[in-house]
């Protein structure tokens, strides 16, 4: 039976534009990567060739600095640490783990503790209208976001999208 053979995959892709912003790839893209892949897949099978969704994220975090440092520097630190960690753009359907933000965070000189991380969907204008609902893909703990596998998480302004707070 031929149509136990037969195969229907999806194949979920995105771009970036010239500044490394995620787009919505091309049309002239989709085929290319259509020509070549028929050269390598089986008879049977089939591949769609499909958008990723791109949701934009933005993060609000709360450290307490160490009373022997500079709370304000201590602070500019983090930041910079967890814009560098975010320029690189997460997987097609990767999970975010909140849990390596804390990690990230606890491993800058002069944090004493961090107090809160929360996430939140960026929406407006500037950013993708892609609805998600972050709340409802938390794990239970508050370590991961869970990530379907055809959306893409995306800080797209760091200096805008990744604020935090010192005490």
């Amino acid at each position: 039976d031929n149509d136990s053979l037969k195969r229907n995959l999806n194949l979920y892709i995105i771009s970036e534009d010239n500044r490394g912003k995620l787009i919505a790839a091309n049309d002239t893209l989709k085929q290319n990567l259509k020509t070549w892949l028929n050269k390598y897949r089986m008879l049977n099978d089939t591949v769609d060739i499909l958008d990723s969704h791109i949701v934009n994220i933005g993060m609000d975090f709360q450290i307490v600095a160490a009373d022997s440092k500079n709370k304000f520097a201590v602070l500019e630190e983090c930041l910079r640490a967890l814009r560098n960690k975010y320029s690189v753009h997460n997987y097609i359907g990767e999970p975010f783990y909140i849990s390596d933000v804390y990690t990230t965070l606890n491993k800058i000189d002069g944090v004493a503790d961090v107090l809160r991380v929360r996430l939140e969907q960026k929406t407006g204008s500037n950013y993708s209208s892609t609805d998600f609902d972050l709340d409802a893909q938390t794990s239970a703990d508050g370590r991961y976001i869970s990530v379907p596998d055809n959306v893409i998480l995306e800080f797209k302004y760091l200096t805008n999208d990744i604020k935090g707070s010192v005490k």
